[in-house]
């Protein structure tokens, strides 16, 4: 057992409530006297430099394996991902920016809930079919104002390599949309790092006892949003390709 470890862990959880909060509150007191700074664009400033500054608090290190993330003013894209840990949303975030869709009962944690809030996280509840016509509609809304919207279309995590299949959901605030592509990403973790039966708490203690995380992540190649079964499933085969190639890379 690292004896270091509930340092660590006490260490980060105050490091991260204090830097959400301040970045947080710091963005609502200056959107006061900057209105630009109240915009979506304004907004994502700020939250660039929040993933900026918990990844070295988290001692996360991302190794991108292949392919790059497009230039600005090219998009917006429909970032779809496999899923395996709530870092994935960081990750997302980190590389390419932009709305994510999140399960509705990660409002309710502390610290994280609020950070979701303020990244304009579109939280959903797939129990409840109202929840799931509002989710469509703030997607729809924040692809067409622009910004990128992340989506994880396995629905929940998993551990392994293997990408299951895609909820179908996902895709339809983008369809008939012109100028959204989907930009598929591909991520990898040490096996046993996934969040997989368990607890938040106990999956975010376990990893912030650690001293560094090591992430691996593949970019591919825009692509049309699917508006079929087939073109679904093709999609699920790229992002698995991507999978294997940092999970290859992570090998290594």
């Amino acid at each position: 057992m690292d004896p270091l470890g509930p340092v660590r862990l006490a260490s980060r959880a105050l490091g991260f409530a204090t830097w959400t909060s301040a970045v947080v509150y710091g963005h609502k007191a200056l959107s006061l006297f900057d209105s630009d700074l109240a915009t979506p664009w304004g907004k994502q400033r700020f939250i660039d430099a929040w993933s900026h500054g918990v990844f070295p608090l988290f001692g996360l290190d991302l190794n991108l394996v292949s392919g790059e993330v497009p230039e600005g003013g090219v998009g917006p894209f429909l970032v779809v991902a496999n899923h395996r840990s709530p870092l994935d949303i960081l990750v997302a975030i980190h590389l390419v920016g932009g709305v994510v869709l999140s399960h509705h009962g990660v409002r309710e944690i502390p610290v994280v809930g609020t950070a979701a809030v303020a990244t304009d996280t579109i939280f959903v509840d797939r129990e409840d079919r109202r929840s799931g016509a509002r989710a469509i509609r703030s997607m729809r809304r924040a692809l067409v104002e622009g910004r990128n919207l992340i989506v994880f279309p396995e629905g929940t995590t998993y551990p392994g390599d293997e990408v299951r299949p895609f909820l179908r959901g996902a895709f339809a605030a983008a369809r008939g949309l012109d100028l959204v592509r989907v930009l598929p990403l591909g991520l990898a973790y040490r096996p046993g790092d996934e969040f997989y039966e368990e607890s938040f708490g106990d999956h975010f203690g376990r990893m912030a006892r650690r001293r560094r995380t090591p992430i691996w992540a593949a970019v591919g190649e825009p692509m049309d949003v699917p508006r079929t079964p087939d073109d679904t499933e093709a999609l699920r085969q790229r992002v698995q390709g991507l999978v294997d190639e940092a999970s290859a890379a992570r090998d290594s």
